[in-house]
């Protein structure tokens, strides 16, 4: 049997328990199931050649490759930076019909600047106004990564903070 025959008859057959076991799995994200069906599937086109040849293995086998595929997806999820709630607010933010409101921003910004602390201006810097990358500001500052990257978040939500309350 080809390959896409047996990846076929793998989905035909085993598909629906499948997603049955990766809703249960994945209950508190149910949007998500289908897609992690599909890069479920992916992996095991990828790895077709490991197919069990019996067949009471292959079920486990799928949700081997299943549960992994849940486990790296909410690896990623947590990994991934949560939006601040005031991202949504300045990303609604209109410029102000008020010249002076805008003067007033403007200030309450420089001050802010001004007032972070060396480290977390340098990091913000290097990493938002030269354009940056974490891993080259985090070389250039002789700091580790994620020490670079945590200046430049704190320093960012100050300035945020103070031209949101100007």
């Amino acid at each position: 049997m080809r390959d896409g025959e047996k990846l076929r008859q793998i989905f035909e057959e085993r598909s629906g328990v499948l997603l049955r076991y990766l809703k249960r799995i994945n209950a508190h994200r149910p949007q998500i199931v289908e897609d992690l069906l599909q890069e479920t599937m992916l992996k095991v086109w990828r790895h077709i050649g490991d197919v069990p040849v019996d067949e009471d293995h292959i079920q486990s086998w799928l949700f081997t490759i299943a549960r992994h595929v849940s486990a790296d997806e909410a690896r990623k999820r947590v990994r991934r930076p949560q939006e601040s709630p005031g991202e949504r607010e300045l990303q609604n933010y209109s410029s102000p019909a008020d010249p002076m409101d805008v003067v007033v921003a403007r200030e309450s910004l420089l001050d802010a600047f001004r007032r972070l602390s060396p480290e977390r201006r340098r990091a913000f810097e290097e990493i938002y106004l030269q354009s940056r990358s974490a891993v080259d500001a985090a070389e250039l500052l002789s700091v580790p990564i994620g020490t670079a990257k945590s200046r430049a978040f704190h320093a960012m939500n100050s300035l945020r903070s103070a031209v949101l309350s100007a």
